[in-house]
């Protein structure tokens, strides 16, 4: 464990004690094409967010998932851990291909089609 997250969790801790009631959100926005390595890097990083962040989400918008089924193994552990902890990983610009395999593997994320986001308005 770094020790920016082992500072993370204290401060998480720290505040938990005290009865503060904080939120923390954190954005992911992988881009480009999501290989193993990289997916194994989402994967490590969304599980040290785990310990801190109330909600993550993982911004797909600018991204390619090619291998939904690997995407769901990568993002496993780290959903479980967020749901174990009361918390929420959501998952945004997940494709309907992508849905159905996380639904399939029981991966707790909730997901939002990149249609459903709102679009921007024209200037």
């Amino acid at each position: 464990m770094d020790s920016s997250s082992g500072a993370a969790t204290v401060a998480a801790r720290q505040a938990d004690a005290a009865g503060e009631q904080a939120w923390l959100t954190t954005i992911l926005r992988p881009a480009g094409s999501l290989d193993y390595a990289a997916l194994q890097r989402l994967g490590a990083a969304l599980g040290q967010l785990a310990a801190a962040s109330d909600m993550a989400m993982v911004d797909l918008t600018a991204t390619d998932v090619s291998d939904p089924r690997a995407f769901a193994r990568a993002l496993r552990d780290p959903a479980v851990a967020f749901e174990r902890a009361g918390r929420c990983l959501l998952v945004i610009g997940a494709s309907p291909r992508l849905t159905a395999e996380l639904d399939r593997a029981a991966v707790p994320v909730a997901t939002l089609a990149d249609d459903a986001l709102p679009v921007p308005v024209a200037a």
